[in-house]
């Protein structure tokens, strides 16, 4: 089914710009406010930990909220979810306004704004197979998909111009009219509650939430098609996590700029990247497995990290002169960037891809919060020691180590997955004899 005629669907179109509308407003903010953490914090051995634990504000809140609110979701009508998280985030952004760049206050700030997420991504994921019949399903999550990617790229370039035009509160009056128009757009939505499901109230719901949480772990960890593509975009997320946590940093090691004025080489060519792959991962779905394309995925994206750590070395003096000029170790990077990118989308479409086509729609709201719940948790730690070692040794070094422990864990999952695969032939009498 083309794009076209998915974007046709005119309930769907409006969840569709809704999206693109909050996405493009979580992004600019998110970066703006690395840069200003990194910017107040420069200078100082902690610049790389002020920015972890603002990466990690946007993240903790999924751990605590995003497999409960999922529950919620499942019982409550989406459409209400949608509109009110959209109307809270929209009045919370202007709060920047008066945090006079206070850190513990834009932690705070972002920490509330992040919890009312964990509410707005299970319904939007859970919406859309209620908006859309069954054969534009595919059509539907492969565009969302693409405008995430595509968002990705607008949010993130223009977070720096936006700041550079109209200073450190732009890009907070931008996103907070970007929350407010996605709000709109959701209310013109008809209702969404869960099919074969009534609405419940609070207290309802609070009852019977420890025994749905049980019973959904108990579902994804019986169920390989469920448990495994989490895995997979969970450790995806804590590698974006890392990179963005140490992206200030990594700009200077390997660009000698700030990185408001990098983008050009670190975050497009990654957007573009992300582009790409969901463009050609319907083709390669076709003659390979989504199990294989993320197996082959994460060997690629463990090779080009520590890669893109090395090639920091490009700087080291020979006999007093300088191997690579900074428009080399440029291309160089930019280039690795666009791969990370790539196959990041890669792993990303083929995993949720498995994931949506594996779970109902009475518990969809609560395995897309058990997913975000289980991204966020796997980030958490590793953000965070890799912002610390990043401050103790060099950021070029962690991430090539990072890239390391990657490669080697592609490389044992592929060997236990095939396996796997010849135990199974040989249980069903379908392995060739030796």
């Amino acid at each position: 089914m083309s794009y076209l005629a998915v974007i046709r669907h005119g309930h769907f179109s409006k969840l569709w710009v809704a999206q693109i509308l909050s996405l493009i407003a979580q992004n600019l903010l998110n970066f703006a406010l690395i840069i200003i953490i990194y910017n107040l914090a420069q200078g100082t051995r902690f610049a790389n930990v002020s920015v972890s634990l603002l990466v990690l504000s946007f993240g903790i809140p999924a751990i605590f909220f995003s497999a409960v609110a999922g529950i919620y979701v499942d019982h409550w009508d989406r459409k209400k979810v949608l509109v009110i998280s959209n109307l809270l985030r929209g009045v919370l952004v202007l709060g920047y306004l008066v945090t006079d760049n206070h850190l513990l206050a834009i932690l705070a700030l972002t920490f509330t704004i992040s919890s009312i997420t964990q509410f707005f991504a299970p319904a939007e994921a859970a919406a859309i197979p209620l908006l859309v019949s069954k054969p534009a399903l595919l059509g539907a999550n492969a565009l969302f998909v693409l405008t995430f990617y595509a968002c990705f790229i607008l949010g993130y370039s223009a977070s720096a111009p936006v700041i550079n035009l109209f200073g450190t509160s732009g890009p907070f009056y931008v996103a907070a009219g970007m929350f407010f128009g996605a709000a709109l757009l959701t209310l013109w939505l008809p209702g969404l509650t869960a099919i074969g499901k009534d609405a419940m109230r609070w207290r309802q719901i609070f009852a019977t939430t420890g025994r749905e949480l049980q019973a959904n772990w108990l579902a994804i960890r019986r169920n390989p098609n469920l448990y495994f593509p989490i895995v997979q975009l969970s450790l995806v997320q804590a590698l974006v996590g890392i990179l963005l946590a140490l992206a200030p940093a990594l700009s200077l090691a390997l660009l000698k700029v700030e990185l408001q004025n990098a983008s050009h080489v670190l975050v497009i060519p990654t957007g573009i990247g992300m582009v790409l792959g969901v463009v050609v991962v319907g083709r390669l779905a076709r003659r390979l497995s989504k199990i294989t394309l993320i197996s082959a995925g994460l060997l690629v994206v463990g090779a080009a990290l520590s890669l893109l750590g090395l090639s920091g070395q490009l700087y080291r003096q020979v006999a007093g002169e300088v191997i690579a000029s900074t428009s080399t170790v440029a291309l160089v990077a930019g280039t690795l960037m666009l791969i990370l990118g790539l196959m990041n989308a890669l792993i990303s479409v083929a995993a949720q891809t498995l994931l949506q086509e594996s779970t109902a729609d009475a518990m969809r709201g609560r395995v897309f919060g058990a997913l975000y719940m289980m991204i966020n948790l796997a980030a958490t730690a590793p953000v965070f020691l890799a912002a610390i070692v990043a401050d103790l040794l060099s950021v070029t070094q962690v991430v090539t180590a990072v890239g390391g422990v990657v490669f080697m864990f592609a490389v044992a999952q592929t060997l236990f997955l095939r396996r796997r695969s010849a135990a199974q032939l040989e249980k069903l009498g379908l392995k060739s004899a030796s």
